[in-house]
């Protein structure tokens, strides 16, 4: 028996970019208030103007005054329902079902408060805050089941009215300015890449800006979350301050990534009229159609103005710079003996088989019953970032690859890690960083960097415990800082 469904429910057979139109038109038959908006949009007033080499749209459209003027502080969500729930959406609201990767399941919405013509809203079935992790991949199989669709992610600091509930939107593609230079291949300068996505950055506009363009799911998400893992998070966040949206063309998934500092610039709560503004900019705005929700600001903007606010609520050049580096650099492998015995037992921890023995037996290695030359386990992370552990070698753990080799009559481990990777370890079992000052761990980061890039040595220092003991942030920060560099007079300083 086919089980009863709700009435705002709608059942799709066919994933396609018609199946949304017909939905929103559905929604609109039956929903006075969405239907009002949607009919308003016709009258909107548009301006156009060129912002550092964009050319962006400026819409001045008062009913998404609920959205620009929204209080996203903790007190401001406690004190209202989550209007993106189920049991509090009106009952004329019809959804359609999706389910994304590993059972994770949204509700795709009619936004009732539309910046466009068949505006989305997908809302997550149930009340989890607002994050990527874990989620980019759905966007993209959205982006690909229905494509003609452009398909956004606010950060839950970034412009998201409803931090407190997971949520993407959606609207027909080729709207955004920025969408349409990125689609021309305008400003774009190549970054890097990882297996099928490449990463680009956009020179116009603002600081911050990326795009990932690549043929496969799995690529293109691997290559935005190496790209977060290069960007800071302000302390208290979960997950680095951007806007996200992503298209699927002619077999590419196209993501462009603005990245940001603040929800709401200066001009939010400023006292000088000339100056103060009501807009707080989410993906569509750094996308350039910019929203205003009061015609004295929609009529005093300038590009000079616009270029002020969107300057402030994305990144510096020099937080630009230290991504670009932490996208590029690279670490030397060394090679560091960690011990020697007729017998070592390790623990791969990517495999999640557990403890694993390898035995000295006439002059081979002898290993799950057969005898070897030579054990190799390889750990591939990425040279430009710190690398997780990897294996477990005398209850400690280590990153980087395992060889286990036969020496003098003995089975010889030695670890193969990047230099700055080995640094964190040796700086943390040396020092006693709490209470140093950050001049003096970067000085002595770069001293104990020089005089191992002069040797190389393999020898086992003393105080090579892996990455058991936890790294203290300082650290990090020192070795982070001055990745690369073999000298301690600034003046003189070269990069590896």
């Amino acid at each position: 028996m086919i089980p009863e469904l709700p009435l705002n429910v709608v059942v799709v057979d066919n994933h396609t970019s018609d199946e949304l139109y017909k939905f929103v038109s559905d929604q609109l038959s039956r929903w006075k208030l969405a239907s009002d908006n949607f009919r308003a949009l016709k009258k909107i007033s548009t301006r156009t103007m060129e912002v550092n080499g964009l050319r962006v749209d400026v819409q001045f459209n008062p009913a998404r005054a609920i959205s620009s003027k929204a209080r996203t502080d903790e007190a401001g969500l406690n004190s209202r329902p989550c209007f993106l729930c189920r049991s509090n959406r009106p009952a004329e609201q019809l959804f359609l079902d999706f389910e994304g990767t590993k059972g994770k399941k949204y509700h795709i919405l009619t936004n009732p408060f539309p910046v466009f013509q068949n505006h989305l809203v997908i809302a997550a079935d149930r009340h989890i805050p607002q994050s990527i992790w874990h989620r980019y991949v759905d966007l993209l199989i959205l982006a690909k089941r229905y494509e003609g669709f452009t398909w956004i992610y606010n950060g839950p600091k970034c412009g998201a009215s409803a931090p407190d509930h997971l949520h993407f939107q959606a609207f027909p593609s080729d709207i955004l300015p920025l969408e349409k230079d990125v689609r021309a291949g305008h400003a774009m300068e190549y970054i890097t890449c990882v297996q099928d996505a490449s990463l680009y950055r956009y020179m116009h506009f603002a600081k911050g800006i990326f795009v990932i363009d690549g043929t496969t799911s799995k690529s293109v998400a691997k290559m935005l979350y190496r790209l977060l893992d290069c960007v800071p998070v302000p302390e208290g966040d979960t997950e680095p301050r951007f806007n996200l949206f992503t298209f699927h063309s002619e077999g590419h998934y196209i993501s462009i990534v603005v990245l940001r500092t603040e929800h709401r610039s200066s001009h939010y709560t400023s006292a000088d009229p000339s100056r103060h503004l009501y807009m707080s900019p989410g993906c569509v705005d750094v996308g350039g159609v910019l929203i205003t929700v009061e015609r004295e600001d929609y009529e005093k903007l300038t590009p000079e103005l616009l270029g002020d606010m969107i300057g402030e609520v994305t990144i510096s050049a020099e937080t630009e710079d230290l991504i670009l580096k932490r996208l590029t650099r690279t670490q030397p492998l060394m090679e560091v003996n960690i011990m020697a015995s007729q017998e070592i037992v390790f623990e791969i921890i990517s495999d999640g088989a557990g403890l694993r023995t390898a035995r000295y037996q006439d002059g081979r290695i002898e290993y799950g019953g057969i005898l070897y030359d030579e054990l190799f386990f390889e750990a591939k992370t990425l040279s430009t970032m710190f690398a997780d552990t990897s294996f477990i070698l005398k209850n400690r753990k280590y990153a980087g690859s395992l060889r286990i080799t036969v020496s003098d009559g003995k089975l010889l481990a030695t670890n193969i890690i990047g230099i700055e990777d080995y640094l964190l370890s040796v700086m943390t079992a040396e020092l006693s960083v709490s209470c140093e000052e950050p001049d003096f761990l970067e000085e002595r980061t770069i001293a104990v960097r020089s005089a191992l890039m002069s040797s190389l040595r393999e020898e086992s220092p003393q105080n090579y415990y892996g990455l058991t003991m936890p790294v203290d942030g300082n650290v990090r920060s020192a070795v982070d800082r001055t990745w690369g560099r073999i000298s301690v007079n600034e003046s003189q300083a070269c990069d590896l």
